[in-house]
């Protein structure tokens, strides 16, 4: 299970840094309903690259599923989270958890184990600001 796993993070991380060359925009606004998603190797989980060059550090939106949980993970670098729709939740390490509405924003330090779950009827989006490249790895 843990290799299945580490694969799909590996898939994910490879996948989505193709779709970063491609995420040029036609105009320089571009609304929520207009966003091109693509599906993330994990079930019931979608993002879009909103701008920027995954390589150096980019902004993505995610879509998730109504109680979808992503595993406990950790990512290389720091990123800035907003959720835009639904109750998007941040679980820590320790379990705890900090539910976010739309237009709350936290920091998210990069080496810091958490997951993350849609608690809402409604899929959830945010958009993660990443201070460099992306990346992502399960815990331990």
């Amino acid at each position: 299970m843990r290799k299945l796993l580490l694969a799909t993070a590996a898939i994910l991380a490879l996948a989505t840094g193709a779709f970063a060359d491609d995420a040029g925009h036609a105009s320089p606004h571009v609304a929520l309903g207009d966003v091109e998603w693509f599906d993330a190797p994990i079930p019931g989980v979608q993002l879009a690259l909103a701008w920027g060059e995954d390589a150096t550090g980019a902004a993505w939106l995610f879509k998730i599923d109504p109680g979808v949980e992503l595993p406990m993970h950790i990512h290389t670098h720091d990123y800035w989270g907003l959720t835009i729709q639904g109750n998007w939740v941040h679980v820590h390490e320790d379990g705890s958890e900090t539910p976010t509405g739309p237009g709350d924003y936290s920091l998210v330090r990069g080496g810091d184990v958490h997951a993350d779950k849609c608690d809402d009827a409604a899929p959830c989006i945010g958009l993660l600001a990443f201070s460099g490249p992306r990346d992502v790895a399960l815990a331990q």
